[in-house]
């Protein structure tokens, strides 16, 4: 009884990764032929022997070098595919970019007020009033330590419902010092603010001052009421 294993490489076979095809492709290259074993069972008076032998066929070169060529082609169409869907993806992410750019420079146009004087012109309160953030789009204006604010950047947290709206369309000065949300009684308004509560303010107008244009001043304020 006889029995045989024989492996070759036909168009049947595809490589599912690029190290077996640099496998399947060295093999090709280094053993030229393919090969098959042959296992031979003989009894004989009563003892087991295997006779094992490798059996050699020859394959002509031009079998090997289509066999190499379509391995090859394999590999190199898989790594253009691999690419083509890099492009894409950066070309979307590059469109969504595109996308956000516009929206935001549309917002900033929306919002935007032209300061008055270079941002020294004067403001009344009546003049900051309409702008308390009711607009969903237009400026958001308050003062501040007598700077005047456009905040439409921080909508999120000065716009109507929003945790600080209380200080839209107002002179914000004591609620900030004083860490307020919510309108002072005539007799608290009436008390100077603390040193702790002019340096809390200063901390504050620091951080407008690195996110927010000045517009303008407000109009009557006197700096001797927050100035430390």
């Amino acid at each position: 009884m006889s029995s045989s294993i024989v492996m070759s490489t036909n168009k049947g076979i595809i490589p599912s990764s690029s190290t077996t095809v640099i496998s399947v492709l060295i093999l090709i290259f280094c053993t030229g032929p393919t090969f098959c074993l042959q296992q031979s069972v003989l009894l004989k008076n009563n003892r087991l022997k295997h006779s094992t032998s490798l059996v050699r066929r020859d394959v002509e070169p031009v079998v090997i070098g289509a066999a190499a060529a379509f391995i090859v082609g394999g590999v190199a169409s898989g790594l253009w595919l691999s690419g083509s869907e890099e492009r894409a993806q950066k070309s979307k992410y590059a469109e969504i970019e595109a996308k956000y750019e516009a929206e935001q420079l549309e917002r900033e146009r929306l919002a935007y007020i032209e300061p008055r004087d270079g941002g020294k012109g004067l403001w009344s309160l009546e003049e900051i009033a309409p702008y308390d953030g009711s607009d969903p789009s237009g400026p958001l204006l308050f003062a501040a330590n007598g700077d005047v604010f456009n905040v439409w950047k921080g909508r999120h947290f000065y716009g109507p419902g929003c945790e600080y709206n209380v200080f839209a369309g107002t002179d914000a000065t004591r609620l900030l010092a004083k860490s307020k949300l919510e309108e002072e009684t005539p007799e608290e308004a009436s008390v100077p603010l603390n040193i702790a509560q002019r340096a809390a303010l200063a901390g504050w107008i620091y951080t407008f001052k690195g996110k927010y244009d000045i517009v303008g001043q407000l109009n009557g304020y006197n700096p001797k009421d927050s100035e430390l």
